[in-house]
C-alpha cells in the first residue's frame, strides 16, 4: 500500500525568500537557541501562483480565526449564564430579615 500522506514540518519563521527565473523560493526555519535558525524547508512557488496562494493562506487563517472566536464567545456565554444561575439561586436562600422597633 503506498503511503500517501504528505510530508510534515513544523516551522516558526520565513529565513529567506527570493525570487528568480519566475520562481519564488521560500525558506522556513525553526527556532533554536538564542538566535540561531535552523533551515527546515524551502517552498518554491511560481510568481504567477504566489498571489492565489496567499490569498488563500489568508482567506483560511481569517476563517479559523473568526470560528476559534466563535467558540471563544460561546464559552463565556455559557460560563457567564452559569454564574448567573449560581447568584440567583445564592441570593434566593438568603433572605433579608427586619425588625421594627
Amino acid at each position: 500500500m503506498a503511503d500517501n500522506q504528505p510530508e510534515e514540518f513544523f516551522v516558526e519563521r520565513v529565513a529567506n525568500m527570493s525570487h528568480a527565473n519566475g520562481v519564488f523560493r521560500i525558506t522556513f526555519a525553526q527556532q533554536e537557541e538564542e538566535a540561531d535558525l535552523r533551515q527546515v524547508v524551502r517552498l518554491m512557488i511560481p510568481a504567477n501562483q504566489l498571489a492565489g496562494i496567499l490569498q488563500g493562506i489568508s482567506g483560511a487563517a481569517k476563517n479559523i480565526g473568526e470560528q476559534v472566536q466563535a467558540r471563544i464567545g460561546d464559552t463565556e456565554k455559557t460560563a457567564s449564564k452559569a454564574k448567573v444561575q449560581r447568584t440567583k439561586s445564592g441570593r434566593a436562600s438568603k433572605k433579608k430579615t427586619t425588625t421594627k422597633k
